[in-house]
């Protein structure tokens, strides 16, 4: 795939895993807005007694803590609304295309074309991506120290690289800025992190390659 398919399949997801549910207002908001009780018609009075029938053919007499309002009822919609809006149902494909996937190439998808900031979405690509780096370091042990500071270069590396698929004039943590964060001298970093670094984000480039070929290759199967 080519960079304008590859962004193409972006746009498509960000449409298709965009959250709309927050369309229409609820009904504490929308009664908020225009209450359905009737402030005028029973004047804010104290009434003491109110008389009910007690199911007998006769009344019953009970006292009043509050005083009366008229409330409307409240109707549901003349035509109800459609379960799923055309534009969710146009975008169903892609929405498929995404649960065939993994449990971390979703995660992957879920959190950077759906925004969707579950932790559990964030620390499944984490674990995905720190296996992938640990297996291409043949069972080399790392110092806990280090071991410490590139498990945090993950998460960043995760973040920088989904900040690049969505905004074209995202520009990348310069070394000084990355040895600040893990609090080490830039030369330090040069020496020890800057290669990790440029793995972390060389395996987060291919995870999200792979999860938008996938996806494409499924909607061109099923379309």
């Amino acid at each position: 795939m080519n960079a304008q398919q590859l962004e193409y399949v972006r746009i498509q997801l960000r449409a298709a895993l965009v959250d709309d549910s927050g369309g229409t207002k609820g009904q504490l908001e929308a009664f908020a807005e225009h209450p359905p009780a009737d402030k005028n018609r029973n004047p804010r009075q104290q009434v003491h007694v109110v008389e009910l029938e007690n199911g007998r053919g006769g009344i019953r007499r009970v006292k009043a803590e509050n005083s009366a309002l008229y409330v409307l009822e409240t109707r549901s919609r003349r035509c109800p609304m459609p379960p799923l809006r055309d534009k969710a149902f146009s975008s169903c494909a892609w929405r498929r295309a995404v649960l065939k996937l993994d449990v971390s190439q979703q995660a992957w998808i879920r959190y950077c074309y759906g925004f969707d900031l579950n932790f559990r979405y964030q620390r499944e690509i984490c674990r995905f991506i720190w296996i992938n780096y640990m297996k291409q370091q043949g069972g080399h042990k790392l110092q806990k120290r280090v071991e410490k500071r590139l498990i945090q270069l993950v998460w960043l590396a995760v973040q920088e690289i989904a900040a690049r698929n969505t905004n074209e004039t995202y520009r990348d943590y310069a070394a000084t800025t990355l040895a600040g964060f893990l609090s080490i001298h830039r030369d330090t970093w040069y020496e020890t992190y800057a290669e990790p670094w440029s793995e972390f984000k060389r395996l987060c480039t291919l995870l999200d390659y792979n999860c938008l070929s996938c996806i494409q290759e499924y909607c061109l199967l099923t379309s």
